[in-house]
This record gives C-alpha cells, sequence and structure tokens, in this order.
C-alpha cells in the first residue's frame, strides 16, 4: 500500500509541539541493528528478564520527536522495563507497512537487545504513533509471534483492516479532532478485529477518564479469545499528535499480557489490617505500592528485594515524592505500630506518614513523622492510637521529596497492638523490649558513635522523647540504654 504524499503536508502543520521536560533523545543509546539505528534506554539497574517496549514515530519525524512528546523513558525508570525508539528508513522517514522489510527489522531488534539487555522476549511490545501506529496494525499480521501486545496511536491501515495471526491485546488511542488519520473510520477498523477475536458486542464504558490533557472515554471489549482485550482511548478534542499523557494508561494494559497469554494480575486486597507485600518479594516486586510525585522529579523500582525511591529533582515539601500504599483499615480506639527497615544512599531524611487517602488527607499521627537515615539499614518504628474516625481506606506514605539520591525501603509491617505499648515521637527499635518498667528509670544517652552524651530520669516512653527535645544537644540521633532496653531516638 502507497502511504499518500498529500499527508505529509498535513502531517506536518498539525502536529502539537510541546517541550515535555525530563530527558531527551541524548540520555538514550544509540544501537545500531543492521545498519539502522535504535535509541535505548534503559533504567539504571534494571532487572535481567525485563519488558521491552518499543514506539514508533509517525511519518517523515524521528526518535527525537517522539521521544520528547512521549517521554516513555519516565514511566521505565518506575516500572522497570527497556524503552527503544527505532528510526524510520531514509527519504521521507516512512515504515513499511505493505511489505515485511521492517517487520523483519523489529524482530532484528527484539534478538538484538535481548543479548544486549537481557529483556524478557515474551513481554516485547509495540506502540506507534501515526505512520507508527499503521506499522504496529500491519506488524499484528506479521510478526504478532513477537509481540506480547500493541498500542497503536493516531494510525490505523488506510487501505482497510489486517488479519492479524492470532488474537492480540490492543490499546488505541485516537483524538477525535485528528485532520490528518481520521476518527470517523477508526471504529469500522477496531470493529475488523473484535470480530476477529470474538470480543464481546457491548463495550463496558468509563467516561471522564483520567487524562492530563484531554476529556477522555475509555471504551474496553473483554475478554476475547486467549483472554485479549481491545481498549480503546477516546481523547475529545485532540488533533494529530503524540503525547505523554497516555504512556501510563498504555503501559498498565500491554504489561498484563505476555506471549504465554494473560499475566496473572496481582489482586491487592482493600480495607486490610496488614501491609501487602512489605517485603517486595521478587514474585510481587512493587505491587501494592505506587510513587506519586506532586513536584520534582524521581522514580521508584525494585533493586534488591527492597523498594527505591529515587529522587532526582527536589521538591518543595517531603510528600511531593512519594511512596504509598492504600487500602489500609484503622480503627477508631486502636493502636498501631509501624515498623520498617530504611536506609539512603548518603545521609539524609525521610518523612513517614499514616494518613486519609483522600482531601484533606488527615494525619493519624497528628502530623508526620521525620527519621534521620544513614547509609546503613536501620529498624524504624511508630506507634499510635487511632483517634479519628474509623477509616476503611487510609494508606502509608513515605515521602523523599526534599533530598536527591536513593532511599531504601523493605520490610514494613503494621501491626495492632495494646494502647499501653504507645510511645512517644518517632522511634528505631534495636532491641525488642520497648516497654519501661513501672516506676522512674535512669537511662544512659548516647550518640551513633558510642560515645556517652547525657543522663536522663523518665517513668513513660513519652517521657524519654520529651525530655531529649528540651536538652540543649544537637539534632540527630541518640541510643538511649538501661540494661537490656536499647532504643534510638531522634531530637529535632
Amino acid at each position: 500500500m502507497k502511504f499518500p504524499i498529500l499527508l505529509l503536508a498535513a502531517v506536518t502543520l498539525s502536529f502539537a509541539q510541546w517541550g515535555g521536560g525530563g530527558k531527551s533523545i541524548n540520555d538514550y543509546k544509540r544501537v545500531s541493528v543492521s545498519g539502522r539505528d535504535v535509541y535505548v534506554y534503559a533504567p539504571s539497574g534494571v532487572a535481567a528478564k525485563s519488558p521491552l517496549l518499543l514506539s514508533f514515530h509517525g511519518m517523515d519525524q524521528d526518535p527525537n520527536y517522539q521521544q520528547s512528546n512521549t517521554h516513555w523513558e519516565a514511566v521505565a525508570d518506575t516500572a522497570g522495563f527497556v524503552v527503544a525508539y527505532p528510526k524510520g528508513a531514509t527519504g521521507y522517514s516512512t515504515w513499511d507497512i505493505s511489505g515485511d522489510k521492517d517487520t523483519k527489522w523489529i524482530t532484528e531488534i527484539i534478538s538484538q537487545l535481548a543479548k544486549d539487555y537481557d529483556i524478557d522476549t515474551k513481554r516485547v511490545y509495540m506502540s506507534g504513533f501515526s505512520m507508527g501506529g499503521m506499522l504496529s496494525y500491519h506488524a499484528m499480521g506479521k510478526i504478532a509471534d513477537k509481540i506480547a501486545a500493541f498500542a497503536p496511536c493516531s494510525g490505523y491501515l488506510m487501505g482497510g483492516p489486517g488479519q492479524a495471526m492470532r488474537p492480540v491485546p490492543i490499546f488505541h488511542t485516537h483524538g477525535t479532532k485528528d485532520d490528518v488519520v481520521g476518527y470517523n473510520n477508526l471504529e469500522n477498523n477496531l470493529k475488523s478485529y473484535r470480530q476477529q477475536f470474538n470480543c464481546p458486542a457491548q463495550a463496558e464504558v468509563e467516561e471522564n477518564h483520567p487524562n492530563s490533557e484531554n476529556r477522555a472515554t475509555l471504551y474496553s471489549w473483554g475478554p476475547c479469545d486467549d483472554g485479549v482485550y481491545v481498549k480503546h482511548l477516546k481523547l475529545e478534542g485532540r488533533m494529530h499528535s503524540p503525547s505523554k499523557a497516555d504512556v501510563s494508561d498504555i503501559w498498565n494494559f500491554v504489561k498484563m499480557f505476555s506471549l504465554d497469554g494473560v499475566a496473572g494480575a496481582i489482586e491487592v486486597p482493600t480495607n486490610r489490617d496488614a501491609v501487602f507485600n512489605g517485603t517486595f518479594s521478587d514474585s510481587l516486586k512493587l505491587a501494592g505500592w505506587k510513587l506519586q510525585t506532586h513536584g520534582g522529579e524521581g522514580s521508584l523500582k525494585h533493586t534488591e528485594g527492597m523498594a527505591e525511591i529515587k529522587v532526582t529533582s527536589v521538591g518543595t515539601n517531603a510528600y511531593d515524592i512519594q511512596m504509598i500504599q492504600n487500602g489500609m483499615h484503622y480503627e477508631k480506639g486502636q493502636s498501631y505500630k509501624l515498623t520498617f527497615d530504611a536506609y539512603g544512599s548518603e545521609a539524609r531524611s525521610l518523612e513517614v506518614n499514616l494518613e486519609k487517602d483522600t482531601d484533606p488527607w488527615t494525619s493519624y499521627l497528628g502530623e508526620a513523622k521525620t527519621f534521620d537515615l544513614g547509609t546503613d539499614k536501620k529498624n524504624f518504628e511508630i506507634t499510635f492510637t487511632m483517634k479519628e474516625s474509623t477509616d476503611e481506606n487510609g494508606r502509608i506514605s513515605f515521602n523523599a521529596g526534599l533530598a536527591k539520591g536513593s532511599v531504601y525501603i523493605d520490610n514494613v509491617v503494621i501491626a495492632k497492638i495494646d494502647e499501653s505499648e504507645v510511645g512517644g515521637g518517632e522511634t528505631t527499635s534495636i532491641a525488642g523490649k520497648v516497654l519501661l518498667q513501672t516506676g522512674e528509670r535512669t537511662f544512659g544517652v548516647y550518640n551513633m558513635k558510642g560515645a556517652f552524651v547525657c543522663k536522663l530520669k523518665a517513668t513513660r516512653m513519652g517521657d524519654v522523647q520529651a525530655k531529649l527535645d528540651a536538652m540543649n544537644i544537637e539534632k540527630g540521633l541518640y541510643v538511649v540504654k538501661d540494661g537490656s532496653f536499647n532504643r534510638i531516638f531522634s531530637v529535632k
């Protein structure tokens, strides 16, 4: 099929030009595959057997344009996969959407990156804009045995739908004001594939689907044959333009599929009394946790069996970059103890909160607690009694937005305790005995190098923190000892 040259002028005039921020194509590695360029981004420390996502530009474009508009690396940093932007052929930088020149090249790209990055070849995903979207549909009939899921954007085969090799997962995004690849003909294209895959005739419709740029409606047909789904994200008023506003939706769809079939969905129970996946196991990785950024830049990834929050640009508040888990049940009148292991790539602070998951984000601690982290892993503890009304969807927040570098978190546990066990302030547990005995006792206070600082007398845990805070000593961490009792306190 020939791609009309008239389309070139339309494409050139209608692209939405915008910056996007973040990394540029210069942060990608240029790899030569059969004499043609592919720009590859692999997050630092990406695990072996991670997925690969291929993003294809439109006609008369290049990887620089596609990357600057989609910024797939921002999602890859969080989710842990490899991204590649292949470059079209010479001339008008087109793709072969009638033969097999480019589909054969795609298989060569997969083979090369499997050698270079040890990717999971059963989890290769393909997305493309405009003519890159057309190539995605063309590839369904040529190399669907190599691609686990497809996500075309603003492009479909102009000569009519093709025949897919197998039922394939499809996530198609398209603007209603597209003046290059018209929106009105999209339904006939999608309907053909839904019929090929024996999808349900009726779509599930989600109006006002979250999208940062356009009013969006998400249509879902499925499950179809082999458990696949066909989905369409309709973007009201958008013209012919790729956008980073859509890439998270695309990733959240394609990641569910592999060439072995539908990946088993991880169901995170709600209204829980316990933390889900607090050990960040190799099987669950970051399931149940997510990164939220309100300012600054950062990523969340699974590193050596821990969660790593990596801050690359600081915000103005600790919560500007936060790892959270919601779905927690906090019962009014019940006391709780949160424990976790943490350390930093360098000395820094970490703010922790147990709070309401919606505005006004009420802290059930009174206020978020701040801990001083070193470069050695230590165990930290917070105890509190729930004073507010019962919350069946509370959350835990680890807030790291005030300093660059990485925070590593592991073994997050929340447990119900007796109210008598509730201490005062932020603490870290060195020994299991955390309760003071009845009566006033004398404690030794030592700095983190083991040097004696002073003595203090207290009868309750809360008294220890209060007396430390009232002393004229430097801010930092101190070990309070008395016989078998050892505990670290933070002075601010």
